[in-house]
């Protein structure tokens, strides 16, 4: 395997760690409602909150990615392989999330994605942007546990600019009846 590049983004969640845990590894082909980056997602095969599960996620018409868990630290970490499709260019795509448990209803989740491109330079410039695709993807994870509404393409603007209103220890759920505009 080529040399990875990396990219991570850390959150806090109010949520409790079996709550993220449930989403992220036992729900892991409905990443659709908490990601607005795709298009959608499913369950591909595996069992579902086992090793070995698999999801299709749609990010567009063209493009997808077919995802892999291929190992697990209790309910503290899990990672993910890229085994199929993908951005053009990216090569080899992993990923491990790691949760830690800060409060009985606060989580600390951090996302590393490992990616190598072809041609190898491409990296440098594709590593702002996975971040930036990470942020919206985690950003979103908050939304949707702290209020249980979906997030999608057309309402991810207004729930990152009412995130930057948030102070570090608030979260989503006082504003949770926010309806925001394309």
């Amino acid at each position: 395997m080529k040399d990875l590049r990396e990219a991570i983004v850390t959150i806090n969640l109010d949520s409790s760690k079996a709550e993220v845990w449930d989403l992220l590894f036992n729900r892991f082909g409905e990443v659709n409602i908490f990601n607005p980056i795709i298009d959608g997602s499913h369950h591909r095969s595996g069992t579902k909150g086992e090793v070995g599960c698999e999801r299709r996620c749609d990010i567009d018409a063209n493009n997808f990615v077919h995802k892999k868990i291929t190992g697990r630290k209790g309910t503290d970490s899990f990672d993910i392989e890229v085994i199929e499709g993908g951005l053009p260019m990216m090569g080899d795509m992993l990923a491990t999330l790691n949760l830690k448990e800060i409060t009985p209803n606060q989580t600390n989740i951090s996302l590393t994605m490992k990616f190598n491109t072809s041609p190898a330079f491409v990296g440098a410039l594709m590593k702002p942007m996975m971040k930036a695709m990470l942020f919206k993807m985690m950003i979103g994870l908050k939304y949707y546990l702290e209020t249980g509404h979906a997030v999608t393409k057309e309402n991810i603007k207004g729930i990152i600019r009412a995130h930057k209103r948030l102070s570090a220890d608030e979260s989503f759920a006082p504003n949770a009846k926010l309806e925001f505009a394309a």
